[in-house]
């Protein structure tokens, strides 16, 4: 190779500001595109679906199940199937429409829900319940009590898929019946006694619907962290077992 030769080709491989500049935003937007239409990672702040999801848990959600959406909006223009039972998913609150929230389907467009004596009904029959006596899940709940006041049951809806939720309070509690409007969604946390769903604020209108839950990628405890100097500066320890765990 000549010397010519030589300085030609390190100029064509040596690339401008500007074209880096290019690459950058072309790379960043196409990022921004995949959390917009494709899939999203969020972080579960809150305890109301415990114990299927704990706080600290960081999850990927999929805005691919129900619809193609337009980038940047929330809005589908191409839609898939809706939401089924059990379907766990992030949503635009309908109260004030500006928080996500996280739970899980549990009543479809046309049900009737009603819950009696802390039983759920789906269209006048009971969903099956059968206690679950095993609480080691909630070894990192934020309240060391809970572990002795709660009660952790396995509730099957009427397809057959099953999940796991938790009561904690002693009174019983009645609810509805209601039937869902068509285009909404019935909508419970998996933490029965604490969580804001559908039993106060309504129905889910679809539109709201960003995606649905598919799995943890990363887990943080604060509750038995590696290091603590207060409550302000905590160093979490890592759950290694709940990654790649499918939320279902």
């Amino acid at each position: 190779m000549t010397e010519k030769e030589k300085h030609s080709d390190k100029t064509k491989k040596k690339e401008t500001p500007f074209q880096t500049f290019k690459s950058i935003m072309l790379a960043v937007l196409l990022a921004l595109v995949f959390r917009s239409v494709i899939a999203s990672p969020y972080k579960i702040p809150s305890g109301s679906m415990i114990p299927t999801l704990k706080i600290g848990d960081f999850i990927f959600v999929s805005k691919f199940s129900y619809g193609i959406k337009i980038p940047f909006t929330n809005k589908n223009m191409i839609n898939f199937d809706g939401p089924k039972r059990g379907d766990v998913i992030v949503f635009i609150e309908p109260e004030k429409g500006e928080l996500d929230f996280i739970k899980r389907v549990i009543g479809l467009p046309g049900d009737k829900i009603e819950v009696k004596e802390d039983v759920l009904f789906i269209n006048d029959k009971p969903v099956d319940l059968k206690e679950d006596l095993n609480k080691d899940v909630l070894y990192d709940h934020p309240y060391p009590t809970i572990e002795t006041m709660a009660r952790l049951y396995t509730e099957t809806f009427p397809e057959g898929n099953s999940h796991t939720i938790m009561e904690f309070k002693p009174r019983v509690e009645d609810f509805g019946p209601y039937v869902v409007p068509q285009g909404h969604y019935f909508m419970m946390g998996d933490n029965r006694d604490s969580s804001s769903d559908s039993r106060f604020w309504g129905f889910l209108p679809q539109k709201n619907i960003r995606g649905r839950a598919i799995f943890i990628w990363l887990s943080l405890d604060s509750v038995n962290p590696y290091f603590r100097v207060s409550n302000k500066f905590v160093i979490p320890s890592i759950r290694f077992h709940r990654f790649g765990k499918l939320v279902h």
